[in-house]
């Protein structure tokens, strides 16, 4: 009789287990993906003098745009061409969120 309880046990635990694996796992991963699929929509929508920042935390406009890449002006002499798939965020997401953070 002992054993089967202990086996009726064991069939909870991994029952648990299935179900903090989703939790922890899969749905942060959903979130995530959720998110890249907004900033891709935010990309493909950019226009010329939109301020963009890219990968090393570095701002800048939002110039021209050719094919794939993005024409981004950094200085008033100083133009660097990046995939779109470089942008890391938008300037005036980034105030969006600092302002909400102080209106709390």
């Amino acid at each position: 009789m002992g054993t089967t309880a202990q086996g009726g046990g064991m069939l909870v635990w991994l029952l648990l287990m299935a179900v903090m694996f989703v939790v922890f796992i899969l749905i942060p991963a959903r979130s995530q993906k959720k998110r890249e699929q907004e900033l891709a929509a935010k990309v493909n929508a950019l226009q010329k003098g939109d301020q963009v920042i890219i990968p090393g935390g570095i701002i800048g406009t939002v110039a021209g745009f050719k094919d794939n890449l993005l024409e981004i002006k950094l200085a008033e002499s100083v133009k660097i061409h990046v995939l779109k798939t470089a942008i890391v965020g938008l300037v005036k997401d980034l105030q969006a969120a600092s302002n909400e953070g102080g209106a709390k």
